[in-house]
């Protein structure tokens, strides 16, 4: 497909949640085409559009050289618990790189309880993928 069709099929799959494979060739796509395809497998604009991300797609045609891309698709495929793969997308996508304590000041303990939980999945999924 070209960019332009790459957008539009990535956009048919926001919501899918049942489709795990889709075989087409993507040799020609510049960054105007996977880019789609990175923000369907992540979306990073928030944590709640992260987890809202599609978790099911874990294989997307041939000659798919982007790494991240990649990790994404290898993660989604691995693991059924679509839950641990959402958790393991927020923590790549939100804590990984530029992650700062102070952010959490003013949070409730509980909600603060809950993330760490929720984090230790996601690192956990990392480390096994």
């Amino acid at each position: 497909p070209s960019d332009d069709e790459m957008v539009d099929i990535a956009t048919a799959l926001e919501r899918n949640t049942t489709l795990k494979h889709l075989n087409i060739d993507l040799t020609n796509l510049t960054m105007n085409g996977k880019d789609p395809i990175l923000l369907l497998l992540c979306d990073t604009k928030n944590i709640t559009a992260t987890y809202n991300s599609n978790h099911t797609l874990g294989v997307l045609g041939y000659e798919m050289r982007d790494s991240k891309i990649s990790s994404y698709l290898k993660l989604n495929n691995k693991y059924s618990d679509k839950q641990l793969v959402a958790a393991a997308k927020i923590i790549d996508a939100h804590f990984a790189h530029n992650f700062h304590l102070g952010n959490f000041d003013m949070m409730k303990s509980q909600v603060l309880a809950l993330l760490v939980s929720y984090t230790n999945l996601g690192f956990r999924a990392w480390e096994e993928a």
